[in-house]
Parts: structure tokens; sequence; C-alpha cells
């Protein structure tokens, strides 16, 4: 299994929930969206939504048919690199935005790359309670463990927030994921994935960030 992309174990779960939306309002406009001292601006109206990552982060646009390219220019290398373009393909189809940070390699004592994906999919309007629900299911079913799920405000609107933990190899990846409603009938998946500690204050500040366009 590939240690840059623990969201692709999850990716089928993650589009199944994402034909669930929630009752929530919208959340607010991308003209409002927040970008942090640091950080930059990526995604649009081609992968459905924008957010706000760290400017040491490098992005990869997946609705472009070379993305390739794009993953070539990030850092990666080797067989590192090769497993970053068989695991994303899976993701291309839905146009995601991926996001990663190059330094984070370094730091894990398993060679994990921290890294983002988001994508938006058609929603049929389900309650964020029975979101939380099935998504604690799905992640169950691929041995993950959720330790919170809830929702949380973003923007002008609410989301539903998840935090778990799922082994994968020798390292124990720490996950968050956010499902955001749009007004435009769509549910937008955003996960966020690492194997070091003390990230969850820089995972919110980014899901902060999140908005469809």
């Amino acid at each position: 299994m590939s240690r840059v992309l623990v969201s692709a174990v999850l990716v089928a779960a993650a589009l199944l929930l994402a034909g669930c939306g929630s009752d929530a309002p919208p959340v607010s406009r991308p003209s409002s969206l927040p970008i942090p001292d640091g950080f930059t601006r990526v995604g649009g109206l081609s992968n459905g939504l924008v957010m706000a990552i760290p400017s040491s982060w490098r992005s990869v646009d997946l609705s472009k048919t070379d993305f390739e390219k794009e993953l070539e220019a990030s850092g990666l290398t080797g067989a590192t690199l090769e497993q970053a373009k068989t695991s994303l393909r899976s993701l291309q189809k839905s146009k995601a935005l991926y996001a990663m940070d190059p330094a984070s390699q370094q730091e894990s004592p398993d060679g994990f790359v921290t890294n983002l994906n988001g994508f938006c999919q058609p929603s049929v309007g389900a309650s964020a309670d029975a979101l939380i629900e099935i998504a604690k299911q799905q992640l169950t079913s691929v041995n993950a463990k959720v330790s919170e799920a809830a929702s949380v405000p973003l923007g002008q609107g609410t989301a539903v927030r998840i935090r778990y933990t799922l082994p994968l190899g020798k390292a124990l990846i720490n996950g968050t994921q956010y499902y955001v409603p749009s007004d435009k009938g769509r549910t937008c998946v955003v996960t966020l994935s690492t194997d070091l500690t003390g990230k969850n204050a820089l995972f919110d500040q980014i899901g902060g960030t999140i908005r469809p366009v």
C-alpha cells in the first residue's frame, strides 16, 4: 500500500458518503475565503472547491489531463512518485484537488507524506447525523477507529468533521475528513492525512478555509 496516499484507501467510502448531503445551510461563497498568513489559495471551478494551504505545500490539480507533470514537479521521486501516480488516478474522475507537505516525508519515521485530497459529488440531502453514522460505518470497515464526529461551524454555515486513526503497515495514520455542503446540490469531501502528531490544529486551519464553488 502506498505510503503517500492513505486517502486512496478511503476514496471508495468517501465517494459513497459524498452522496449524503447535510441539511445545514450552505457555507459562505469563495469571495469570503479566508487566507491565513503564510497560506495560499488552491482549487477552482474545475475542482468544485477552493481552500487555503500552507505556502510550503505543493498542490496538484487532478482535473487536468497532465496532472502527472505537476506531481513530478512536487518533489516526489522514485517509487514514492510512482505510488502517488497510481493512487491519484483513482481520484482523477472526480477532478479532485491534491496537496502535500514535501518536508513531512523526512519528518515521518515511515516516510509518509502529510497530504490532503478534496472533491465534490452530488448530494441526496441526508441529515448531518445520518452522514456521521454512515461515515463511522464506512471508516470502521477499513479498520479505522473514529475518535470524533460532529457538526462544526464553517463560513456562514456548517460542515461535518470526522477524526480517525488508521493503521498502515507500521504507521498509524491520523486522519481528518470534512463533509461540506454547497448551495448547488453537492457535497465536498476533504480528507487530510498524516502519521505525525500535533497536526490537528493545522488541519482545522486548512479545513476552516474550505469553500465549495
